[in-house]
């Protein structure tokens, strides 16, 4: 007796499970542990049963690339939403950027997989693309606020968030590409950035 059709509710609860699985592999152990055969293992189902749901491991990737980006999105949107209350504008803005560092510090394979591999290896260059645009637009949004509160210097609200972001991730890029291996050091520069990053910013009159 053939079995019953899988709605589509169970098909797409199932391919979460697999996205979650392959994160958890993920921040465990790297990329290189995303596997089909390692995902089956971990969820105690066969192999190929993967394939029910994603076409190939390359599908799997993208899906956990994607997860990776809609997570980022929900958090900015809050930050938007609590710019838009008008909440104290430069501890929301110091908030967004120590959430920045968090993510680097305490899942450091989530955070290669995000900012340091090669596009090649990511799937669309030009989606990836369009998720880094959707990180300047949220902090020069908040930096907007400031800028009308008079918190921040004015100035171009994008062209002071990509200088943000790029002092923020400079010592994370540097250290995750092995170009700076010392983690004492790392963590030096992650406050001497975010202070820089800061200063950078702040309307001192105010």
């Amino acid at each position: 007796m053939p079995r019953p059709k899988k709605t589509e509710a169970e098909i797409q609860e199932m391919r979460q499970r697999i996205v979650e699985t392959a994160l958890e592999l993920l921040e465990e152990n790297g990329i290189a542990a995303i596997s089909s055969r390692g995902i089956a293992e971990r969820m105690g189902i066969a192999h190929m049963s993967l394939f029910t749901y994603f076409d190939n491991q390359e599908a799997i990737l993208e899906a956990v690339r994607r997860e990776i980006v809609r997570r980022w999105q929900t958090r900015q949107a809050e930050f938007i939403e609590r710019a838009d209350r008008h909440a104290e504008i430069r501890g929301l803005v110091n908030e967004l950027l120590d959430s920045y560092d968090q993510f680097a510090l305490e899942q450091p394979n989530l955070f290669r997989m995000a900012w340091v591999l090669p596009e090649k290896a990511l799937g669309n260059p030009e989606e990836n693309r369009q998720n880094m645009r959707r990180h300047v637009e949220t902090l020069a949004h908040l930096l907007s606020v400031g800028m009308e509160a008079g918190a921040f210097v004015p100035r171009d609200a994008v062209t002071a968030a990509a200088a943000v972001l790029g002092m923020i991730f400079m010592p994370h890029i540097l250290f995750n590409t092995g170009k700076l291996v010392d983690p004492a050091l790392r963590d030096r520069l992650i406050g001497e950035m975010h202070a820089a990053a800061m200063l950078y910013l702040q309307n001192n009159e105010q």
